[in-house]
């Protein structure tokens, strides 16, 4: 089929062309701007005889073969339905809407004739009516009322266009299932697991449906060498994913698509057999969370794809909320990371699967490698493997209102011991714009202070192992406490006060002036293990603390409704003593600062930092509090003394959290607004704020608060 159209908008006029009707759909379904599904297009009058004498002028051609021919031709409407505008504009290639110029295709089908041939004839052409002066009336009026057209409509028509839509989508997401299997075919070091090596047959009925959202380039690369083994089973190559293509992969038949199917399959599979899928985290602390936002956003409906199943189910996603406390994936963290924090306390390690060191040679570590790898993912897959539940924490606007009122940056510098510029004479710290991911999900831990300030500056100067990235930590630390105090903060915790559930927490003796100056960090934790080696218990006696007696003392627990405050100085380590931190259990956390202009705080969760700040100078509040409750997979390497009771009395599941109907529907629209980028414009900083808050900033070789940096 063809057709012969002729688009005119406000500011110019599109020369008639000629397009394949296949052309034509599927060009048409890769337009977003339609305010409703793509079924839409039924509303395009098709057929001549239906049209009533005067409403058209319809081209005809008779042709030999058993082909039609469909002629389109541009007719006006009223200029008030700015949707058909839409419509034309994106099949004429232009996006805009015009509100001067709006119209409707009319379609026609023509019986062919004989004495034409198909192969070499070109279609009728109709010319574009010239355009009338503006104060005529035009003598006939375009069709006007949408319902009348929808009349016009042939059936099947219309089914040839879904048929098509449909053939040109299965081949994108072909295409981009044909890039995904090939992403992993690369030149350079031997895979640690062995070149033959594959992990353990997956036996449907049997195990449970696993996918893998997995950074390759953590764990000195091991991410990688994971990708390729599962590149050689059927079963793995198809639903272990490389997070960052996912994440670059957004478009409409992108591999975003691909992993939404695939959770989809795995979701009916593990209803099969009673069972919920699982999903493994590969990566550091943060990509726990970030998995919990990927699955989120592949969820996220779109009306405009309904009938690529992406119709709303009346909570802004694909599935009900039925759906998603049954079969909300549970999450297995890999633990590809530097400190592992999270893997290490579900269960699975805390360093990756077959970091082993063995003494039998190259061939030897390989399979020592491998066995560990294979290990490792059979207990995942198991059945019998343990799902419990996981608070999850979230940044949200404080109470009463509907938005944050703080802005974030990142640090920056050149690498090494101290990333500030001296300007001035002093050390001063240097932000950028901040990037992703923006701060929604908490799942580990929680602090401001001189932690998140290390962590900061390790983020510049990462390294390429676990083992050098855990010396920097340690550099990066003492270079803090023996450097001045840049000019931009306020000198320890001055002017940070926390409210938990609407009580003063900190500092204590809050009467007194200047308390926040004598601690170096607070904050909450969610898991009973922070960077290798921190820990929690409850708030205790000196006595009881020395003598270890006080067995009623419980551990940071993740699934007991509570985050465990802490706050501490570097006698506390004499005082408790030892790395365990005394905790106190709480609801919520209101972290208000108070410093004036020109000055900020640093916080980090979950192993990332961003610097907050005003860019008026005026108090600003972070407020945290239960957003979710989600399954996790525990693995066979769980210490309980450190995790205490993992089972909290109630049934394993997903759901949105909060203490009134209002406040889960605020959990929805912020997890929607997260997903859909809005959270980004509200949160990081742009360079303007930055410049009126007198910060000093990188700009791309701009000069911004009295500084030039070349970024």
């Amino acid at each position: 089929m063809h057709a012969a159209f002729g688009c005119r908008t406000s500011n110019r006029v599109h020369s008639n062309k000629a397009i394949s009707f296949e052309t034509f759909c599927t060009d048409a379904a890769r337009f977003s701007t339609f305010p409703a599904p793509l079924d839409l297009p039924t509303v395009v009058a098709v057929g001549a005889a239906s049209v009533p004498p005067g409403r058209a002028e319809w081209a005809r051609k008779e042709r030999s073969s058993g082909q039609g021919w469909v002629t389109l031709e541009v007719c006006a409407m009223s200029q008030h339905d700015s949707w058909w505008s839409s419509f034309l504009n994106g099949c004429s290639c232009d996006p805009s809407v015009h509100e001067t110029d709006t119209s409707v295709l009319s379609i026609e089908k023509q019986k062919p004739s004989q004495g034409d041939d198909p192969e070499t004839d070109e279609p009728a052409m109709l010319p574009i009516a010239a355009q009338e002066p503006e104060d005529k009336e035009p003598e006939e009026k375009g069709i006007e009322d949408k319902e009348e057209i929808v009349e016009l409509v042939r059936p099947e028509m219309l089914e040839e266009w879904r048929r098509q839509t449909a053939m040109e989508y299965n081949r994108m997401i072909t295409e981009s299932r044909r890039m995904h299997a090939e992403s992993f075919t690369r030149a350079g070091p031997a895979n640690r697991y062995g070149e033959l090596g594959e992990l353990p047959a997956f036996k449907e009925g049997r195990h449970v449906p696993t996918l893998a959202l997995i950074n390759p380039m953590s764990g000195a690369a091991a991410g990688m060498d994971i990708l390729q083994v599962a590149r050689r089973c059927d079963y793995y190559k198809e639903r272990f994913f490389n997070i960052i293509d996912v994440v670059k992969g957004q478009h409409r038949g992108g591999l975003l698509d691909v992993f939404r199917i695939e959770l989809c399959k795995a979701k009916a599979e593990a209803q099969d057999i009673g069972m919920r899928p699982r999903l493994i985290s590969g990566g550091g602390d943060g990509t726990g969370s970030f998995a919990i936002f990927m699955i989120f956003l592949a969820l996220k409906a779109d009306s405009s794809r309904a009938h690529e199943g992406l119709e709303d189910t009346g909570n802004g996603f694909i599935w009900t909320d039925e759906e998603m406390a049954e079969s909300f994936p549970a999450i297995a963290q890999m633990p590809l990371g530097s400190a592992n924090d999270f893997g290490n306390i579900l269960g699975w390690g805390q360093k990756y699967p077959g970091d082993v060191m063995c003494g039998s040679g190259p061939c030897g570590a390989r399979e020592a490698a491998l066995y560990q790898l294979q290990r490792w993912i059979s207990a995942v897959i198991d059945p019998k493997s343990r799902i419990v539940n996981f608070d999850v924490w979230g940044f949200m606007p404080p109470k009463g209102s509907d938005q944050c009122n703080f802005k974030l940056a990142e640090l920056t510098g050149q690498r090494g011991r101290n990333p500030n510029r001296k300007i001035d004479g002093k050390h001063q710290v240097v932000l950028k714009q901040a990037g992703k991911p923006v701060p929604f999900f908490v799942c580990l831990y929680f602090s401001a202070g001189i932690g998140a300030y290390m962590t900061s500056r390790f983020q510049i100067n990462r390294r390429k192992t676990p083992l050098r990235n855990r010396a920097e930590y340690v550099r990066q630390l003492l270079g803090i406490v023996l450097e001045s105090n840049p000019p931009q903060l306020a000198g320890r915790l001055n002017g940070v006060t926390i409210d938990c559930e609407d009580r003063p927490y900190f500092p204590p003796r809050r009467h007194l002036a200047n308390q926040g100056r004598k601690y170096r960090e607070v904050g909450f934790y969610n898991i009973n293990w922070q960077a290798h080696g921190l820990h929690g218990k409850d708030r205790a006696p000196l006595g009881s603390r020395l003598c270890g007696c006080c067995a009623s003392r419980q551990p940071v627990t993740f699934n007991d409704g509570k985050i465990d405050m802490f706050r501490w100085k570097f006698a506390s380590f004499f005082k408790n003593p030892g790395v365990t931190m005394q905790t106190d259990k709480k609801e919520d956390m209101l972290l208000t600062f108070s410093a004036g202009a020109g000055k900020g705080v640093f916080f980090q969760w979950d192993g990332e930092s961003r610097f907050a700040f005003n860019p008026k100078g005026e108090d600003f509040q972070i407020f945290i509090r239960k957003v979710l409750n989600v399954p996790v997979v525990i693995g066979p390497w769980v210490n309980t003394g450190l995790t205490g009771n993992l089972d909290n009395g109630d049934p394993v599941s997903f759901s949105f959290c909060g203490r009134t109907p209002e406040e889960v529907a605020a959990v929805k629209r912020r997890a929607l607004q997260a997903v859909s980028g809005h959270l980004d414009a509200e949160l990081n900083a742009s360079a303007e704020e930055l410049q009126a808050a007198g910060m000093h900033s990188t700009g791309g070789g701009m000069t911004v608060g009295m500084l030039v940096v070349y970024s």
